[in-house]
């Protein structure tokens, strides 16, 4: 009897170790390339939304500057999102021969000589909930 009992337990063993574990599948883990929340994000210079915003950073400029300027091109473009939408954005605008005071239509307007064209970064602000532009001084070479 006591062989019986020693052999149904090495018996039983050996069935629960042959049993065991099945091999865990391996996946592999790739990782994808995600923006924490809050950081930046690149937007394409030519895209629909970048142009807007730059023109509207130009109108902003132009109030301020003596001279009226031209968007001639956005060379790179970024965006935040916090409780507004925070856009970065470097252009080169050129100064036009239209009089200030005539309210032109800038894309019409002759443009100076090629060295009154300015690398220009501007910061803008906008605030979807209300539709409202904001802008920050902007700096230009």
């Amino acid at each position: 009897m006591g062989l019986h009992a020693f052999t149904l337990l090495l018996l039983t063993s050996s069935l629960c170790i042959s049993n065991g574990d099945q091999p865990v599948e391996e996946f592999t883990v790739t990782t994808r390339d995600e923006q924490p929340l809050g950081g930046s994000y690149k937007l394409h210079p030519h895209s629909a939304e970048v142009q807007r915003v730059a023109k509207k950073a130009v109108e902003d400029f132009n109030q301020r500057s003596e001279s009226d300027f031209r968007l001639l091109s956005v060379t790179s473009a970024e965006y935040r999102v916090t409780n507004v939408i925070n856009y970065k954005i470097d252009a080169v605008i050129g100064k036009t021969k239209c009089p200030e005071s005539e309210g032109p239509d800038l894309e019409s307007c002759v443009l100076e000589r090629k060295m009154w064209q300015r690398k220009c970064n501007f910061e803008v602000t906008f605030d979807p909930r209300d539709d409202t532009y904001g802008f920050f001084q902007p700096s230009c070479e």
